[in-house]
């Protein structure tokens, strides 16, 4: 069953549900007000009846005359009673009550004179007598009441008289409500059904479907989450068509060579000895260059996925970046580049020394690779403080302990070379990324990817800021 029809079958029996609560409620309703108004009016009718029952009274009429005369002037309204102020009837016309007691009920009602009763008397199962009564005045020292009573109307007959009218309201009421329930099933039901598709999309492979997100409830709300999702989804998997791409194009060439000069050496191509340390010397240039890729990709894929471990030893940058630098100079004397060490006093962090002084020996071959000769390598490091604590200003009296300021320590590497486009920016630090500048002096373009993997496993961040024609520099924080 769908979710649409579930909706609706849902709706259906709250509506019906709400329509028999309201037609018993309204039974009752009907039911209170049908004797209320029987009674006001027997209540109306019997007031005149106690004028004429108090002048009979007053020349002593006997009870039986009295109601006689009382009777004729009553009419259809009722019959007539003669009732004492105990309940006893002294004269009944039609109900067989003479010598009898009924309940005498004063009426609590501001609108109603002092002295006036109603109420209602079972005669028998099935059969109940309303009635009216008012104080008419004395019959041997006792209080005397005119009553007028009549049978209470069975609710049905009143039920028959305007059933068809509450059918017909009920009917509308009904099919209105069906129509809205149907409207509101739709609405719900048509942009999950949507949401289904476009997953159904997706599963099969579109990345590029997308649902329209309207409105701010949950289910836009969800639509704006599914079209976030599929565009990660679609990032992610052309991010691997890439690398997959990618590694298949940078194991080709070193392998075309491999394949190449081998098969030079078994066909005696290279048949002197120099020829043949040419070739072996290319075969294992290039494996080499393809156990560095291997490398490199088995190290990216640990750190994403957490399963290479980082020493967590206590550094001292002081000590240890200058060394990291060093290894370096000779290359760079070789290139006729200068490279500069400005160093501030550097609090102690913990992490793996290997592993940064892999981050920074990148950042280093880097700037070498693209620096023009003669031109200038800059690593400085400094130590930062950013406060965000704030002392309470609403209970001055009350001392608010401020946490500790976070300490960073930051590695700056500048170089002076041909800087890069602002283009190639924010991809920069993708796998296998490379601009154009990069692409003439080689590499795989993993280096960037893993040192931003391991600055991140620090609790760190790298960034990168370049101008064309006057050179980039990358810097790492690092937390103290």
């Amino acid at each position: 069953m769908s979710l649409r029809t579930r909706l609706l079958l849902t709706h259906v029996f709250i509506i019906f549900l709400t329509l028999a609560i309201l037609a018993v409620s309204l039974a009752f309703i009907l039911r209170d007000y049908q004797r209320q108004v029987q009674l006001a009016r027997l209540g109306d009718a019997v007031v005149p009846l106690a004028f004429q029952a108090r002048a009979m009274l007053l020349n002593d009429v006997a009870p039986r005359e009295a109601l006689t005369r009382l009777q004729q002037q009553a009419g259809p309204v009722g019959s007539v009673l003669i009732v004492t102020d105990k309940g006893l009837v002294l004269a009944d016309a039609a109900y067989g009550l003479t010598n009898r007691t009924i309940n005498l009920t004063p009426v609590v009602r501001t609108e109603v004179p002092r002295g006036f009763f109603w109420g209602a008397h079972s005669v028998r199962p099935g059969r109940v007598l309303l009635y009216a009564a008012i104080a008419a005045g004395q019959i041997g020292g006792q209080n005397v009441y005119v009553a007028l009573a009549t049978d209470e109307r069975p609710f049905f007959e009143t039920l028959d008289e305007i059933g068809a009218s509450l059918l017909l309201a009920g009917g509308i009421t009904l099919i209105v409500s069906i129509l809205v329930a149907i409207l509101l099933a739709r609405s719900i039901a048509r942009p999950l059904t949507r949401l289904t598709q476009a997953t159904e999309a997706i599963a099969r492979g579109q990345y590029d479907h997308r649902v329209q997100a309207r409105g701010r409830d949950e289910i836009g709300r969800l639509a704006k989450s599914f079209n976030a999702m599929a565009e990660q989804v679609q990032r992610a998997r052309q991010m691997e068509k890439d690398f997959v791409a990618n590694v298949s194009h940078e194991l080709k060439t070193p392998l075309t060579s491999i394949q190449g000069f081998s098969q030079a050496l078994l066909d005696g191509t290279a048949n002197d000895l120099a020829g043949a340390r040419h070739a072996a010397q290319t075969i294992f240039d290039e494996a080499a260059r393809m156990a560095r890729l291997v490398g490199d990709l088995l190290t990216l894929a640990r750190i994403e996925s957490g399963q290479m471990p980082l020493a967590r030893d206590t550094l001292d940058l002081n000590d240890l970046l200058p060394r990291w630098v060093a290894r370096l100079r000779a290359r760079a004397a070789a290139t006729g580049a200068t490279l500069v060490t400005v160093l501030d006093p550097l609090p102690t962090i913990v992490g793996d020394a290997g592993r940064l002084e892999q981050v920074v020996a990148n950042l280093l071959d880097n700037a070498l690779k693209y620096s023009h000769a003669g031109g200038a390598i800059t690593v400085t490091a400094k130590s930062t403080a950013l406060v965000s604590a704030t002392r309470s200003s609403i209970l001055m009296w009350r001392h608010v302990a401020e946490p500790p300021p976070q300490n960073w320590i930051t590695i700056a590497v500048t170089d002076t070379g041909a800087g890069i486009s602002p283009d190639d920016l924010p991809r920069l630090f993708e796998r296998f990324y490379r601009g154009d500048h990069a692409r003439v002096a080689g590499g795989t373009g993993l280096g960037l990817a893993i040192a931003r993997e391991l600055v991140v496993a620090h609790g760190g961040a790298i960034t990168v800021e370049s101008e064309l024609g006057r050179g980039s520099t990358f810097t790492i924080r690092l937390p103290v």
